[in-house]
């Protein structure tokens, strides 16, 4: 649903207030009355040039003296592509937060500094980071019962998707005084018939194939596929092997 004009009035007027907020709390108060000519000046410039890309609500980051981090890849903003209702953004600084599951763009003002935007999930059709595609469920499946960011693998007669995810260890001792998050971890799943499966461990996968159980396993040995951490080109691979044997394709 598009945004109204009052509506859009009151974004302006959050979106400036929560960065006016954020300089006040982080110690910049000295900065303050040039910043908020500047933002003034520029709060109407974001929002007239690109109001899909910044639908969404300042990014405040949590627990970052934790050890590691909670988002996709390195702790870092990386240069990605995000497709919002149908308009792709290219050349835009990205992360992916695996603890929260949120997309959170780094936007440029004309002075060169910039604001951290959580994009509204809702709205984001897809994205990359890197060579890294995720597609979000809700407008990808129609009428599916799942939603969130995942990894598109294969598309076939099933679909087979990755999802990751990081959590935070509320663990506090001398190696991790200020807690920590996980490695990344990764769930891998089959979307067939309007049906979600997980089929994360190899013996499931095995019991969506029954019948051609053996020939998966010959497979898996053959291309030397270490199945819970293959690389997405394996995982690719095996799903289009699985595919084909199972439909006669």
């Amino acid at each position: 649903m598009n945004s109204t004009p009052n509506e859009m009035l009151l974004q302006k007027f959050v979106f400036t207030f929560l960065i006016l907020f954020c300089l006040l709390v982080f110690g910049q108060a000295q900065e303050v009355s040039g910043e908020v000519e500047e933002l003034y000046n520029h709060t109407e410039q974001i929002y007239s040039t690109d109001d899909l890309l910044v639908n969404g609500q300042i990014y405040i980051p949590t627990r970052t003296i934790a050890k590691g981090s909670p988002y996709f890849g390195k702790n870092k903003f990386s240069e990605g592509v995000v497709i919002i209702k149908g308009r792709q953004f290219d050349g835009v600084l990205l992360k992916y937060n695996l603890e929260d599951q949120r997309l959170i763009l780094r936007a440029a003002l004309e002075s060169g500094k910039y604001v951290t935007i959580v994009l509204n999930s809702k709205l984001v059709d897809a994205f990359n980071i890197g060579d890294q595609e995720f597609i979000n469920a809700d407008s990808y499946f129609s009428n599916s019962n799942f939603s969130g960011f995942y990894t598109l693998v294969y598309e076939g007669s099933f679909v087979c998707l990755v999802k990751y995810k990081k959590t935070f260890r509320a663990v506090y001792d001398t190696q991790t005084p200020n807690g920590s998050y996980t490695e990344m971890k990764s769930d891998y799943f089959i979307f067939e018939n309007g049906r979600l499966e997980n089929i994360t461990k190899k013996k499931a996968l095995l019991n969506h194939f029954p019948i051609q159980k053996k020939e998966i396993k010959s497979f898996i040995r053959k291309h030397k596929i270490q199945y819970k951490k293959a690389n997405i080109f394996s995982l690719h691979q095996l799903m289009k092997y699985c595919d084909s044997i199972s439909t006669g394709k």
